[in-house]
């Protein structure tokens, strides 16, 4: 009983700010997605590129900004999701 007193208004504080982020970028949020988008087409493009040549530093890094960029996608579509 105690525990369901304690528990509900953190809860409700966490639903409350990030309902007011969300309503608050919501604009910008599709032109970042779109931004995004199109840099992960423009990198696929370049790892296929360092694939043909053969170039394992530059398919590295190709790699890692890919995943890193796949992260900020998929934080964005759980923000649009909210």
């Amino acid at each position: 009983m105690t525990q369901n007193k304690m528990t509900a208004p953190v809860l409700a504080h966490r639903n409350g700010q990030k309902r007011a982020i969300v309503k608050k970028h919501n604009s910008i949020v599709p032109y970042l997605r779109g931004a995004v988008k199109s840099a992960c087409v423009t990198l696929g493009i370049y790892i296929a590129a360092a694939v043909a040549a053969l170039n394992l530093p530059a398919l590295l890094v190709g790699v890692l900004v890919l995943n890193a960029l796949l992260g900020v996608w998929f934080a964005l579509d759980e923000e649009v999701a909210s």
